[in-house]
């Protein structure tokens, strides 16, 4: 299935995949990104009808909640390594600075899955898509901003074993790198954000944002 425009706007149509053209890639993580090219094929029409941003609009709200996985699993594995890896005759993680790191590290996670759930709930309740944009832009935005952070700090507590191919840190912080710039970056969605506040004016931000 894919999503196509025509003159009914953006229609979702089953496509036989033995007539397409595989162009193949990857992304940061070695996760695959293939490109499907059709040429003059006949489709069948699956559902007809969706917002125009569908496909860039749930796509970034899956990115959102998969990155607050990552980062619940990065908040983890940094708390569990700290314990476990002994410096000066103690534990890494009763020191200071790295308990400070840590509990930021914890505050952004926690940030992007309450922004990610809320998106999500909002998107169920709701019966057009476009109509949860806003919740969706902010768990996007607000990953977006915590992966830069958050990755920073786990590789930083991790040290050098962070580093290696044969440690699974890297498994969420290089999935994090890419997910971040797919179905739209931070930067991108905190521009709408920033467009949608300017069209309906400063006064009325607050009262929108608390009635959602």
């Amino acid at each position: 299935m894919t999503l196509v425009e025509s003159g009914w706007g953006v229609e979702a149509v089953l496509a036989p995949l033995e007539y397409a053209r595989l162009e193949k890639d990857q992304n940061v993580a070695r996760e695959p990104r293939d490109t499907l090219v059709f040429d003059n094929i006949v489709v069948d029409t699956a559902w007809a009808g969706l917002p125009g941003d569908a496909l860039r609009l749930y796509g970034a709200l899956m990115r959102a909640t998969q990155m607050a996985g990552a980062l619940d699993y990065l908040t983890r594995q940094s708390v569990q390594y700290a314990n476990e890896r002994t410096q000066f005759g103690k534990p890494i993680g009763k020191f200071q600075a790295i308990q400070q790191q840590l509990a930021v590290l914890s505050t952004q996670s926690a940030a992007v899955g309450i922004a990610s759930a809320h998106a999500a709930q909002r998107a169920d309740k709701v019966t057009s898509g476009d109509a949860a944009t806003f919740e969706i832009a902010v768990a996007k935005t607000r990953a977006d901003d915590a992966t830069s952070i958050a990755t920073s700090i786990a590789h930083q507590v991790h040290g050098a074993i962070g580093f290696t191919y044969e440690h699974g840190l890297h498994f969420a912080t290089r999935r994090l790198w890419s997910w971040r710039a797919e179905f739209g970056s931070g930067a991108e969605w905190a521009d709408w954000l920033g467009r949608e506040t300017i069209t309906r004016g400063a006064d009325a931000l607050w009262p929108y944002v608390t009635a959602r």
